[in-house]
C-alpha cells in the first residue's frame, strides 16, 4: 500500500514544485495536500505511518535531488510540515465529522472545508517560517498566505473528487436520473471554453459581465444544478488548473497584476477559495434538496398506493370557495351544499358509489354523503374531526349497505378549505351483530324455557308416580295387613292373586318409567338398536305406519352424539305427531361421505321452509331451535325439505366416531345410572 501510494505522491509532489511562484517560495496550487489526506481518509489509523512515511520520502526526494527546489534540510523541514498538517487535518475531520463524509448534505461538507482550512492554515504558519524565515516580515506574511491557500486548493478541491470517486466508483448515482452523455460533454466543452476565454487574455469583447473570472461562476452553477460531487469537483480541478497554468504565465485577469511575484497568486488562490467552496457548498444543498424531494416522492407515492389499493373508501372534498367559519350554521349548510364537490377519491369510494364517479369528479356529491355533508358544521364546532358517522347506501331488493364515515376539515385563515373523508363498510358487521343480538334473545328464551321444561318433566314424573306406582304400593301395603290381620286372627288368608296382579302392574309401570328416561338399548347396542325401538314406539302411540331401515353400515358414533341424535329423532316425530297429520313416516338411518346420517319423511301437509325462523316463539318452536344449535356444537347440520301439501324431509348429520375416541369412551369411567333395587327382577 505504502509503496503503490508512494510514486502518487511523488508525481503530485512534483506538479505542485512546478507551480512555485518563485525560487524557494510557495506554490500556486499544491496537489499532494489532497492526495495526502485522501489516502488517510480511505485507509484508517492502521496504515497511516507507511502512508506519512512514504509520502514524506516522497517530498524530500522531489525538493533536493529530483528538482532542486530547496536546500535539503529545508526539503525535509518542509516535507515534515506538509505530513504534519495533513495528519491535524485528518484528525479535525474524524472528530467533526466521522469516517464518512457525505458530500450530498451541507452540514458535512461545510465541516469539511472548515477543518481544512484550519489545518491549512495552521501547517502555513509552520511552513512560511521554514521558507522564508521570521526576519522578514513583508516576505514571510506574502508565502505564508501562498502557502496556506495552496494547500488548502489541493485539499478542497482533491480530497471530495478522490472520495466521492473511490467511494462510488465509476457507477452512476442510482437515486437521480442521469444525463445524456452528450449534455455532459456539452457542459465541460462550455466550461472549458468559458475558462479559456477568461484566462487566456484573447480574444477580449470588452464586455464586463463576460471577461470577469466571476463568469466562469455561473458555468459551475449550472454543472452543479444537474450533477453530484464528483461532477462538481471535476470541473473545480479544470478551473483551478487551467486558471493557474495561464496565471503563472502572466495571461488573464491575475496574471497582468503589478506589485511582488505573488500579487498574481494572492488573487488568483482568493478568486478560487470563493468558487470552489461555495459551489462544494452549493452542490450538497442540491443534492440534500434533491434527496429530500425523492424521499418525499417515494412517501407521497406509497401514500397514494395505499389510498389506492385501501378497502376503505377515501375521499377529499374541495370547495370552489372556501367557506368563512362565522357564518351561521344554516348558512354554513347552504353554502357546502352550493360549493362542495368531490375532487379525489379511490377505487373503493367508486365502488362503494356503483361505480358512477369517473375522474372527472367534480361534479356531484353521492347522495348517501348528504348527512356526512351535513355534519361539518358540527365537526368544525367539534375541532375539526368527526367519527364514524353511520350512512346507509340503498341498494337493490333490500341489499343496503352500511357505512361508518370519519370527517376531518381543512381550516386555513378562518376559512373551511377542504375536507377530507374514510367510509368504512360495516355491512357485514352490522349483519353479525343483528344475528348475534337475536341468537342472545334466543338462547335467553331457551335458557328460561329449558328451565320450565325441566319443571314440567319433574312434575309429569311425580305425577306418573303419584297415579301409578303410588297407588300401586298403596294398594300393596292394603293387602299385606289384610293378610297380617287374617293371620293374627286365624281366619282364612285372603286370595293372594290381586296382590300378584298389583306387583305385575308396579312392574309395568317402573319399566315405562325407566323407557322414557332411558331408551333400551341405545347405549349398549348403539344407535340404530334406540331408532328401531323409538320407531316401535311412535308407531304403537300414535297408530300410524313407520318404516325403518338401515343401511347395515357399523355407525360408531360418540356416546354424547348418539344421544343427541336419539333425541333429535324424538323430537322431530313428536312434530309430526303435533303437526304434520300424516299416516305414515320413514325413518333412514346410513353413512354418507363419512357421516352419519339420519333421514325422517312424511307424508303430511308441509309448510314453507322459508316462514321458518327457528326463533323459539315462531314455528317449530324450541325443539327445532336446540336441535340445532346443538348439532352445530359437534359439528353436525340440520336440514329441513319442506312443500306444502307434499309432506316434510328432515336429514341430519353428524359426525362418526375416530378409533381413539371409541377406545377412550370403552376404556374411560363408565357412565353412572340410579337403578331401582327391584330392576333386577324386571
Amino acid at each position: 500500500m505504502a509503496i503503490g501510494y508512494w510514486p502518487i505522491h511523488l508525481a503530485a509532489t512534483t506538479i505542485g514544485n512546478s507551480l512555485l511562484v518563485a525560487t524557494s517560495s510557495a506554490a500556486a496550487f499544491w496537489p499532494a495536500s489532497g492526495t495526502l489526506i485522501a489516502a488517510l481518509l480511505i485507509f484508517g489509523p492502521r496504515c497511516w505511518p507507511w502512508l506519512l512515511g512514504s509520502a514524506f520520502i516522497a517530498e524530500a526526494l522531489a525538493y533536493a535531488p529530483l528538482q532542486h527546489v530547496f536546500a535539503t534540510q529545508v526539503g525535509l523541514q518542509i516535507a515534515l510540515v506538509n505530513a504534519g498538517q495533513s495528519l491535524l487535518a485528518v484528525l479535525l475531520i474524524r472528530r467533526y465529522i466521522g469516517q464518512r463524509i457525505d458530500f450530498a448534505r451541507v452540514g458535512p461538507t461545510a465541516r469539511l472545508t472548515a477543518a481544512l482550512l484550519v489545518a491549512m492554515f495552521i501547517g502555513s504558519l509552520v511552513g512560511g517560517v521554514v521558507v522564508a524565515g521570521v526576519g522578514n516580515v513583508a516576505p514571510y506574511w506574502r508565502n505564508q498566505q501562498a502557502w496556506w491557500m495552496s494547500g488548502y486548493l489541493g485539499a478542497i478541491v482533491l480530497v471530495p473528487l478522490i472520495l466521492s470517486w473511490v467511494e462510488w466508483g465509476f457507477r452512476p448515482a442510482h437515486d437521480r436520473v442521469q444525463p445524456a452523455r452528450w449534455y455532459l460533454l456539452l457542459q465541460f466543452a462550455v466550461l472549458a471554453l468559458v475558462v479559456w476565454h477568461v484566462f487566456s487574455g484573447t480574444h477580449r469583447l470588452d464586455l464586463i459581465a463576460l471577461d470577469s473570472p466571476f463568469f466562469v461562476y455561473s458555468i459551475l452553477l449550472w454543472i452543479a444544478s444537474s450533477g453530484g460531487a464528483r461532477r462538481v469537483t471535476l470541473a473545480l480541478l479544470l478551473v483551478s488548473v487551467v486558471a493557474t497554468i495561464y496565471t503563472l504565465a502572466g495571461a488573464g485577469p491575475y496574471g497582468s497584476a503589478s506589485g511582488s511575484p505573488f500579487s498574481p497568486v494572492l488573487n488568483l488562490q482568493a478568486f478560487l477559495v470563493l468558487v470552489v467552496v461555495p459551489l462544494l457548498v452549493v452542490q450538497a444543498s442540491i443534492a440534500e434538496k434533491r434527496g429530500a424531494l425523492a424521499l418525499v416522492r417515494a412517501s407521497d407515492e406509497r401514500y397514494r398506493a395505499f389510498v389506492a389499493h385501501s378497502s376503505e373508501a377515501i375521499f377529499r372534498y374541495e370547495l370552489s370557495q372556501p367557506m368563512p367559519l362565522s357564518l351561521p350554521t344554516h348558512e354554513q349548510h347552504a353554502w357546502l351544499e352550493a360549493h362542495a364537490y368531490i375532487a379525489e377519491a379511490n377505487d373503493a369510494f367508486r365502488d362503494a358509489d356503483g361505480g358512477d364517479l369517473t375522474e372527472a369528479l367534480v361534479a356531484r356529491s353521492p347522495s348517501w354523503l348528504k348527512r356526512c355533508l351535513a355534519t361539518v358544521p358540527d365537526t368544525i364546532a367539534a375541532g375539526g374531526r368527526v367519527e364514524n358517522v353511520e350512512c346507509v347506501l340503498p341498494g337493490p331488493y333490500g341489499l343496503d349497505r352500511t357505512l361508518l364515515v370519519s370527517l376531518s376539515t381543512e381550516v386555513s385563515h378562518g376559512a373551511l378549505q377542504r375536507i377530507w373523508g374514510v367510509a368504512r363498510d360495516v355491512t357485514q358487521y352490522r349483519s353479525a351483530q343483528r344475528r348475534l343480538e337475536e341468537q342472545q334473545r334466543e338462547l335467553r328464551a331457551l335458557a328460561t324455557e329449558l328451565t320450565l321444561t325441566e319443571d314440567r318433566a319433574r312434575r309429569k314424573i311425580a305425577a306418573d308416580l303419584h297415579d301409578g306406582l303410588a297407588q300401586s304400593l298403596v294398594g300393596l301395603q292394603m293387602h299385606v295387613a289384610a293378610i297380617r290381620t287374617a293371620a293374627e286372627q286365624g281366619r282364612p288368608l285372603p286370595d293372594v292373586s290381586t296382590l300378584e296382579l298389583t306387583i305385575s302392574e308396579s312392574t309395568a309401570q317402573v319399566r315405562a318409567l325407566m323407557t322414557d328416561l332411558t331408551p333400551p338399548g341405545l347405549h349398549d347396542q348403539g344407535i340404530v338398536t334406540g331408532m328401531s325401538w323409538l320407531a316401535d314406539e311412535f308407531a304403537k302411540r300414535q297408530r300410524v305406519r313407520v318404516d325403518f331401515g338401515d343401511d347395515g353400515v357399523p355407525k360408531p358414533l360418540a356416546e354424547a352424539t348418539a344421544v343427541l341424535v336419539f333425541q333429535a329423532a324424538r323430537q322431530l316425530l313428536q312434530n309430526v305427531a303435533r303437526h304434520a297429520q300424516s299416516t305414515t313416516v320413514t325413518i333412514r338411518t346410513t353413512v354418507t361421505g363419512g357421516r352419519f346420517e339420519l333421514a325422517v319423511s312424511d307424508s303430511g301437509v308441509g309448510f314453507n321452509v322459508s316462514d321458518l325462523t327457528f326463533l323459539p316463539t315462531r314455528q317449530g318452536g324450541f325443539g327445532l331451535y336446540s336441535i340445532r344449535e346443538r348439532l352445530s356444537i359437534i359439528g353436525g347440520t340440520l336440514e329441513i325439505d319442506s312443500t306444502p301439501g307434499r309432506g316434510t324431509r328432515v336429514r341430519i348429520t353428524a359426525p362418526l366416531a375416530s378409533a381413539d375416541s371409541r377406545t377412550q369412551s370403552a376404556t374411560g369411567e363408565p357412565v353412572r345410572r340410579a337403578v331401582d333395587p327391584g330392576s333386577a327382577a324386571c
